[in-house]
């Protein structure tokens, strides 16, 4: 079972968008797949489909039991099975957990210890939170790898030292089993040049590290989001269903060769 964290602490590069459709490409590539919803907004639960504003558990509710003890809730109270992939789905309730846990020993391992007794998948995919917290915390220390969507404007390498130095003091501190597992562009425009320039600058960055597909801005992406679907369900013909199933098929010869 493969744990990867999808995370870039600057907001609007696709990476919840990301986040599902990864899950649903992959699951039509034969895999099984979990997601996990860890940002507190709770968009990846809603592109799910589910309504997050009344849900009776979430993944919420799942830390605080196993960091108190309080309840006998577990893994298979809160997860949802979709038609795609199986979901912890998460609300806005997920905000308080910076607080609550602030003085619990251990408060960064809680998913670890969640995902410990977790079995029969192939990919786990966590949707974090685009902030350095504790919730991003835990997902990295659950996780072997981190996937970071990068949105090609100006502006997109600001913040990627920040976050490489934080993912290098967790593998050196905290987990030293986690790697950056591959960069993706997203919302890539092919006919501005400055999009171009991007990626060249991206490519140089991170070599080896950065996927081939390019996940080109497409409307039907967003539309699909907001209907609670995957691409594949909503455009299995668009552009934007191509880009992730090209994604997906690099991301299993990467996982698995």
């Amino acid at each position: 079972m493969k744990i990867i964290s999808i995370l870039n602490q600057k907001g609007g590069v696709a990476k919840t968008t990301s986040t599902q459709n990864i899950a649903a490409g992959l699951h039509g590539l034969g895999k099984k797949v979990l997601a996990i919803d860890f940002d507190p907004q709770g968009n990846l639960t809603s592109g799910f489909g589910l309504d997050k504003r009344n849900l009776d558990y979430t993944v919420y509710d799942l830390l605080k039991a196993k960091s108190f003890g309080t309840s006998k809730l577990n893994f298979g109270d809160i997860v949802v099975e979709t038609s795609f992939a199986d979901i912890l789905p998460t609300n806005i309730k997920m905000s308080k957990v910076n607080l609550e846990l602030g003085g619990v020993p251990g408060k960064e391992s809680l998913l670890k210890e969640i995902l410990k007794d977790v079995y029969g998948y192939d990919y786990v995919l966590i949707d974090c939170p685009p902030s350095l917290d504790t919730l991003t915390f835990n997902a990295l220390m659950a996780s072997h790898e981190v996937y970071i969507p990068v949105q090609t404007e100006f502006y997109a390498l600001e913040g990627i030292v920040e976050l490489m130095d934080t993912i290098d003091i967790v593998t050196h501190r905290m987990n030293d089993d986690l790697r950056i597992g591959g960069i993706f562009a997203t919302m890539v425009d092919s006919r501005s040049k400055l999009h171009v320039e991007v990626i060249g600058q991206l490519k140089e960055f991170f070599g080896e590290n950065m996927f081939k597909t390019l996940i080109r801005r497409n409307i039907k992406v967003a539309e699909a989001s907001s209907h609670g679907l995957s691409i594949f369900d909503y455009a299995p013909r668009s552009n934007g269903a191509k880009d992730y199933k090209g994604l997906c098929v690099e991301i299993i010869e990467r996982e698995e060769s």
